[in-house]
């Protein structure tokens, strides 16, 4: 096969996985199961309880989230809505129903003579405002994990392989940190405690999130957000108990601890993670690093060590790697620890997989600046949670989309530019739920337009910009609490 035509399929593999009724119904009749053994909880699963004299006996409720998928908003119509709202540059409920209203989700309905946008009435939002309401969280981090699996079918890359691959097959995961804001109100604050210091509560509440994104193209593999009080080491065991054996975690200073390490080994999966110098040092016993070393040892646990769930605090197995690199004027000393075998890992190639690490920054830029996740506008935890993973659903069908595209460019998928990517496939997405085109020509001029977004070539002398922010001053000062204090506060001002 071609690398066009397996870049078409791949795209084309995505869509299907995402947006086929065959997975959503699936996923729907699991989902009712569980919600019906819940229902029934642990009293009623074996004989029925006797219903007292005083009350008629009471019918099963019906089902409301069946109800919900015969509706205009239905599951599939709604994840369509959700992941396009992220893509697009008005990100409005209004611009949805618009766009709807317009035709842009006829291919999601229901085959049926009228279509689905000649059944849409109203102009107003209240009717997806709820859909969205209604929607399960769970389905979300399902269909994030699906299209996991389907990436990596898709690449050649087994998502669950029996034996431990080489390392041309192995699945690489550029693990990282960072957060979130949500202006705070009272359920956001108990799910997100804002911080607090002498003078008072934060008027912002900080979503901290942890991603595992692909190695190869860029897409996230692996998601977990929860409240600053949780670290991002002890969110890193649960992505790595989720995860698939044989695994390569790669991450920086941060999650260079021991408990990271020992989880990935109980797990069957590798890590390799940079190391502090007082770290390295503890574990080089005292003993000399000359550049280049690359010694076996031991990484036992210290007293302030927290062990994983269920994993025992033994030693972990590994190699202390050293080396000096020159690098835009400069010298960099990288300590690093891994699990991987030195036979099918020699030192170079560790040292050139971990350069990639830098790559999760820029993927989280994308995230926050493209998406549009840096704030989340959003008043309950459940929608903010919502909001993240459509956002990394968005973000990783562009990623696909640059994977599919970038196979045949010299640079590969990282001399393609993400913003343009996304205005490609922005206008193509519209096209797609219209039905207005075949689905092969559709990929086809989908990756021919998103081959043509390069990036341009730079001076390889260009030195780095520092990173400062050139802030404007603002004619109103900073509105610290909440809108009737400040106004009861200006009154007395005034007043006095």
């Amino acid at each position: 096969m071609s690398q066009s035509r397996a870049g078409r399929q791949l795209v084309l593999g995505v869509f299907a996985l995402l947006f086929s009724n065959r997975w959503l119904e699936q996923w729907q009749k699991k989902w009712r199961a569980q919600k019906r053994l819940t229902r029934r909880g642990p009293a009623r699963q074996g004989r029925a309880a006797p219903t007292p004299a005083s009350q008629p006996p009471q019918p099963p409720p019906p089902p409301a989230q069946g109800r919900f998928y015969e509706r205009i908003f239905s599951l599939r119509v709604t994840l369509w809505f959700l992941i396009f709202q992220r893509l697009n540059f008005d990100q409005t409920q209004a611009a949805v129903v618009v766009n709807l209203r317009a035709g842009g989700a006829n291919r999601l309905g229901r085959r049926r003579a009228d279509k689905l946008s000649r059944r849409v009435r109203s102009t107003q939002t209240s009717a997806y405002n709820q859909a969205r309401q209604r929607m399960p969280l769970a389905l979300l981090s399902e269909a994030l994990a699906h299209l996991r699996q389907g990436l990596l079918k898709l690449a050649g890359l087994a998502p669950a392989p029996r034996q431990r691959p080489g390392p041309a097959e192995r699945t690489r995961q550029l693990l990282d940190g960072s957060t979130l804001a949500v202006l705070v109100n009272p359920l956001l604050a108990v799910a997100y405690p804002p911080a607090r210091n002498q003078s008072g509560k934060s008027d912002w509440s900080l979503m901290r999130i942890v991603v595992g994104f692909c190695a190869r193209s860029g897409a996230v593999l692996s998601a977990l957000e929860g409240p600053m009080q949780r670290s991002e080491q002890a969110m890193a065991w649960t992505l790595i108990e989720a995860a698939a054996a044989f695994t390569l975690w790669i991450g920086d200073r941060n999650f260079g601890v021991w408990s990271v390490a020992a989880q990935a080994v109980h797990h069957q999966q590798d890590v390799l993670v940079r190391l502090t110098r007082a770290r390295a040092a503890k574990l080089a016993r005292g003993r000399p690093l000359p550049s280049g070393e690359d010694r076996p040892i031991q990484w036992p646990p210290s007293r302030s060590d927290q062990a994983p769930p269920g994993t025992e605090r033994l030693a972990v197995s590994g190699r202390l790697i050293y080396v000096r690199l020159h690098k835009q004027g400069q010298w960099i000393d990288l300590w690093l620890f891994t699990t991987l075998e030195a036979t099918d890992y020699p030192l170079e190639l560790l040292v050139r997989w971990y350069g990639q690490r830098w790559q999760a920054e820029l993927h989280f830029r994308s995230v926050k600046t493209q998406m549009k996740l840096a704030e989340l506008d959003v008043c309950t935890p459940e929608m903010a949670r919502k909001e993240f993973y459509a956002g990394l659903l968005a973000y990783s069908l562009v990623r696909a989309v640059m994977w599919g595209a970038g196979e045949r460019l010299e640079g590969g998928p990282q001399a393609l530019s993400f913003s343009q990517a996304r205005r490609v496939l922005l206008e193509r997405f519209k096209l797609w739920g219209r039905g207005a085109i075949a689905r092969q020509e559709w990929s086809r001029q989908l990756l021919q337009e998103v081959a043509q977004q390069t990036l341009p070539k730079r001076s390889k002398e260009r030195p780095s910009e520092v990173r400062r922010v050139r802030h404007r001053r603002l004619k109103y000062p900073p509105l610290k609490g909440s809108r009737a204090a400040a106004r009861t506060r200006d009154q007395t001002t005034k007043s006095s």
